[in-house]
């Protein structure tokens, strides 16, 4: 039968869409590689005899690999084939990379979980062996080998394992680096390619060798530090400008989803289509990440059981999906209604994808366009950096190599990811923000430029230059793509969008010489082309296209987008408050808890780790005595900028040892006496220079460390390994006043700079720590000294200041990063860290199960919005509490110390003034989160407890009755000291005003919900049990600690329960007074206690905060009591 057809101005704009199409599709086939130039790498093994080909090399070490898992991924040296790019040009680049450097390689990996050892070796292409790796264990026994046989040994490897010839290498004499290991001595060696430069980088060879065995060797392309800084300085620019535009992108989610929810109360919003479609994106997202399990074991780690491994990844892929379905399914409420007043004609969402919508000629005139877009929009693309390129932009080159090609379905990666794309760009910046902007601009073209240029840069952080390339380049075709969907409907931009993105997918696959590949490429395109074949044949077969006049838009009622203007609740009158006050008995019970736990507090306080700190000197006075020592080095301070913090260098880890070994008191003097925990640091930097200085101070406010950095290409001398040691040992009896007859050298390690040599020594004590305890196989904990020696000059260590790549200091924990540490075996701390299933299950089962729970609460409360209860949340007054949160984050932000932390972390390499704008969004944005999020928890608790004690019964702030305020200041003090005595870390519950209003609507949360909808009895002593699982986490050694602290954990638990339900109840003000006060309390005896006047000081300010918290009740009930013969004494109110 017939039906309606293309006019002849539709098949003139068609027919013009598709001549575009196939004109960008030519150009981009002729210049594509103009473009995008590829470093094509000569593929002459397959991945299957890399594996093969490494297996055999380490069966000739001769180890055995029989029993282990293996991985293999295929890698490229990154930093070293952009340097390549940038310095050498792309010509010079691909021959160097395709000839004499080994850039690329296959990466094989045999272990087995949870054991130590393991061995990773590099395949290249052509199928050479590049690189070997074994990790053993620190204990293994060996031979302590000198160095001239350690040596022989690593050139017989070379030249009989890896065939080479090493009269093309020269050997670097200073870079023979020796480590003393419990039970052997383990060396390293580096040979630089004879005469061979990429213009400052050299290419290296580093083999080492554990005991007499070979441990490794490996080839590398020394990039320049001076490019490197250079190039994070590019990528900061990038990040920088994709950060600056996340915050509008989130401001424009953010007005969406409010958008949304205001819709949904007038009953505008269809929800069910964005949650299907939010399953399917989840879903294919999800199946994405299993496909990927081929590659996971290559980052496993063996310290984890491969349950918990896997298990993990599990979990973080369906994370991973069900967060990018949200921003799909949040958006499509809020713009599907805007859609359909805005464009009465156009076919509605819901309809598109049904029989009779496939049928339409919309459809079919959508998927022409959207197609013919997709190609025009790739030779665009390809003409626009053909052009860029000619005036001075660049960007890295692809490798003709995706991972994709080794999962089982590679076409699942290019659906997923188009359909994500698709869905959540294109709802976002075109469905919704099109129509909303017009709404409040009143201007077309304002409404199409400003949300694709705010898409487009959201781009920047691809590694481009210049920055703003990639915002230009999808700026511009965003406005085509606002057009067409001013023309052609949302369903154009979807399929073009789509299109595209699984293009890059879909192309490589085409590419491949494999024919599932080339399969699987098909299945990507047909998922574009599909519905627009069948919309043809539809129309062949009917002779014209479906008429669509009822599944238009206009066809069903259209949704009042007024929202300032739509009715509130109409509540008839505030209801009366009603609060039952606490009883006699109560109230004395409340003092005998002050009275006790405050006994308990001052003389049960128990021993502690950290016992032994007391500050002589604060961040004023330690800045000034860094500045002292810095000037006495001949460094005036004042020309740089400068940064004190106090810092805690311990380790729990080594904590644990120590505590078991000796006991907390003896930790505490050798933290105090000998091995500093926490220390005052200054740094001293400059904008964008690689020099710079920092100072530790002891608690005291004596010299603990002065640590120097220099560039890398600073000249200077090139002292021998001798030299150098005895200048440091100079340096260690003269400033460090250490006896060396009680010491041994055990680490040399040296590095040949371009203008110099730099030594790094490493002494360890010989009495251990732990000296009294009896021997065993996890040996003991002993105290080591670390020195640099930069040029000729000798410095304290650090990490930050002297670390070469790959090298095994990486490996080390945080607390080994410092010029004097403790270092404790490393069986027993893997001991520690390793970790099972039942375990994880343990540790973040119940966390999964009470995060589950809040999801679930949070959910029904959306889903009844438009309830009696959720319209009659008083949210003015909400957000009128929630803003003292805003004010408390800002107070801490600015007087606390996250600008002198945050100034400590800043990265020279990156300007300064980049540094600051990335802050600056940082604290735009957390405000308003805390704010934001105090607001909507207040107003879950408000419509929980509602539905389970009626409006009533929920509290102010104020207008309360008298009694009301009396039991909040019984129940804060009683509360406060029982909390302290029983939980000597409670500050950490509310150390701030933002944390104690946060903890008090938790506390509300958890009570209304249960409260309101779990009813069962059992249920409720499940999560009671699965609450106090969450409280005991994975702090625990042995089972039997578990135990110990799983009923400490519920004993607390059960205490903290019947408090909430016999004594805070209704009263939110006592309960805020109990977290807040419990804080301040610990707060001020912890800065009373120390010896500086100015935390002394700042202590007596925190009692007097305390006290001025305390009146507020106090002075309610005084003035309740005085006007309680008023005719409205004792009634409730609004605050």
């Amino acid at each position: 039968m017939a039906g309606e057809r293309l006019t002849g101005s539709e098949k003139r704009a068609l027919l013009l869409w598709v001549a575009a199409g196939i004109l960008g599709l030519l150009f981009a086939y002729k210049y594509f590689f103009q473009a995008f130039p590829e470093a094509s790498v000569n593929f002459q093994i397959s991945r299957h005899e890399a594996l093969a080909r490494a297996q055999n090399f380490v069966t000739g070490l001769g180890e055995n690999v029989n029993g282990y898992k293996s991985s293999i991924i295929f890698d490229v040296d990154e930093d070293a084939k952009v340097y390549l790019e940038r310095q050498l040009g792309l010509r010079e680049a691909n021959r160097l990379m395709s000839s004499e450097l080994n850039i690329w390689y296959w990466e094989v990996r045999f272990f087995k979980p949870l054991q130590p050892e393991e061995f990773q070796v590099r395949v290249s292409p052509s199928g050479q062996i590049v690189g070997y790796d074994h990790k053993i264990e620190e204990a293994r026994a060996g031979a302590s080998l000198e160095r001239d046989a350690a040596q022989s040994a690593a050139q017989d490897y070379l030249s009989a394992k890896l065939g080479m010839d090493l009269h093309g290498w020269d050997a670097l004499p200073e870079e023979a680096n020796s480590k003393k290991k419990p039970n052997r001595t383990d060396w390293a060696f580096t040979w630089e390619k004879h005469g061979f430069r990429a213009k400052d980088a050299p290419y290296r060879l580093h083999v080492t060798v554990q005991g007499e065995r070979i441990g490794g060797s490996e080839e590398i392309l020394k990039v320049p530090e001076a490019w490197q800084r250079s190039y994070q300085r590019l990528r900061s620019s990038n990040d920088t400008l994709a950060l600056a535009f996340s915050v509008l992108y989130i401001a424009l989610l953010v007005a969406a989803v409010w958008f949304g929810i205001k819709l949904t109360v007038q009953g505008q919003t269809r929800w069910r289509g964005a949650i299907l479609l939010g399953l399917l994106i989840a879903g294919l997202l999800f199946l994405q990440s299993l496909n990927d399990w081929p590659l996971w074991s290559a980052s496993y780690d063996t310290r984890v059981s491969y349950g918990s491994f896997l298990a993990g990844k599990v979990g973080g892929a369906l994370l991973f999906a069900v967060l990018s379905a949200l921003t799909v399914a949040l958006v499509l409420p809020a713009a599907e209604p805007l859609y359909r007043s805005s464009w009465p004609q156009r076919l509605q969402l819901s309809k598109t994808f049904t029989l009779r919508g496939l049928r339409s000629k919309e459809f079919f005139s959508a998927a022409v366009v959207g197609l013919s877009l997709a190609a025009a929009h790739i030779g665009y693309v390809v003409g626009f950096y053909v052009v860029a390129t000619w005036l001075g932009a660049w960007a890295p080159q692809e490798v003709n190599y995706q991972e994709s090609v080794n999962t089982l379905f590679p076409w699942i990666s290019g659906a997923a990811i188009g359909l994500l794309a698709s869905t959540n760009e294109e709802f976002t910046f075109r469905l919704f923000a099109i129509p909303f902007f017009t709404k409040f601009t009143k201007s077309r073209w304002l409404a199409v430029i400003v949300p694709a240029f705010l898409w487009s840069f959201l781009h920047s952080n691809y590694p481009q230059e210049p920055a703003y390339i990639r915002g230009i380049e999808i700026g511009l075709i965003g406005i085509v793509a606002g057009i067409v969907m001013l023309r052609w409907g949302i369903l154009a931009t979807l399929i073009w969008h789509y299109t595209v993105d699984a293009s890059l997918v879909g192309l490589f696959l085409l590419r491949s010489n494999s024919l599932y590949f080339k399969v699987s490429g098909v299945v990507v395109a047909a998922a574009a082309f599909a519905p627009l074949v069948f919309a043809g044949i539809s129309y062949l077969t009917r002779g014209g296209f479906e008429a669509h006049e009822d599944l238009r838009n206009g066809a069903t009622p259209p949704p009042n987008l007024d929202i300032a203007t739509a009715q509130p609740f109409a509540a008839s009158a505030a209801p009366k408050r009603r609060y039952d006050a606490l009883g006699p008995g109560m109230i004395a019970l409340l003092a005998a808890c002050l009275l006790a736990g405050g006994l308990l507090a001052w003389r049960l306080r128990p021993e502690s780790i950290g016992d032994y700190l007391k500050l002589s000197v604060d961040a004023k006075t330690a800045r000034a005595k860094a500045d002292e020592i810095l000037r006495s080095r001949g460094v005036d301070p004042n020309s740089y900028k400068c940064a004190v913090i106090f810092a805690d260098i311990v380790d729990p880890v080594t904590n644990e040892f120590l505590r078991e070994r000796m006991g907390i008191a003896r930790v505490n003097e050798i933290y105090d006496k000998q091995v500093p925990g926490a220390v005052w640091q200054a740094r001293y930097f400059r904008d964008s220079q690689t020099e710079e200085y920092a100072i530790k101070l002891k608690p005291d406010g004596s010299l603990f460390a002065f640590q120097h950095k220099i560039a890398e290409d600073a000249a200077g001398a090139s002292l021998k390994k001798e030299e150098a040691v005895a200048r440091a040992q100079k340096f260690l009896r003269e400033e460090k006043k250490l006896d060396l007859d009680q010491w041994t050298l055990v680490e040399s390690d040296s590095e040949t700079r371009p203008h110099r040599v730099d030594h790094l020594l490493t002494w360890q004590q010989n009495t251990p720590l732990d000296s009294g305890a009896s021997r065993s196989t996890s040996g003991h904990a002993y105290v080591r000294v670390r020195v640099a020696v930069l040029s000729d000059e000798v410095t304290d260590y650090r990490r930050a200041y002297f670390r070469r790549s790959g090298s095994a200091d990486e490996d080390e924990p945080a607390s080994e990063g410092f010029s004097t540490f403790i270092k404790i075996p490393d069986d027993w701390r893997r001991k520690q860290e390793e970790t099972t299933l039942p375990r994880e299950a343990i540790t973040f089962g119940p966390i999964v199960l009470l995060g589950g729970l809040g999801l679930t609460a949070l959910i029904l409360f959306l889903k009844n919005l438009r309830s009696e209860a959720a319209r009659a949340i008083p949210w003015r007054k909400l957000s009128l509490w929630a803003s003292w949160a805003l004010v408390a984050f800002y107070v801490v932000f600015a007087l606390g110390d996250r600008l002198p932390n945050l100034m400590n972390a800043y990265n020279t390499a990156i300007p300064f003034k980049t540094t600051l704008g990335v802050v600056g969004i940082f604290a735009l944005l957390g405000g308003p989160f805390s704010f934001g999020f105090l607001v909507l928890l207040f107003g879950v608790a408000w419509y929980y407890a509602t539905l389970a004690f009626g409006e009533e019964r929920l509290p102010g702030w104020a207008g309360m009755p008298g009694e009301y305020y009396r039991d909040a200041l019984w129940i804060g003090l009683g509360g406060s000291a029982g909390l302290l005595a029983v939980f000597p870390a409670a500050s950490i519950l509310g150390g701030t005003l933002l944390g104690s209003l946060r903890m008090t609507a938790y506390i509300v949360v958890i009570a209304s919900f249960i409260a309101a909808e779990i009813r069962q009895t059992w249920l409720r002593v499940l999560l009671f049990f699965v609450g106090v699982l969450a409280v005991v986490g994975g702090s625990w050694g042995s089972p039997a600690d578990f135990a110990k602290q799983f009923l400490a954990r519920l004993i607390l638990l059960s205490v903290f329960v019947l408090g909430v339900r016999l004594l805070m109840r209704f009263n939110l003000l006592g309960g805020f007074l109990v977290i807040a006060g419990a804080s301040l309390v610990s707060g001020a005896a912890e800065l009373l206690g120390q010896p500086a006047a100015f935390y002394r000081t700042n202590g007596y300010v925190v009692l007097i905060a305390l006290l001025l918290l305390l009146a507020w009740p106090a002075a309610g009930w005084r003035m309740r009591s005085m006007n309680a013969m008023a005719p409205s004494a004792g009634t409730g109110g609004n605050a």
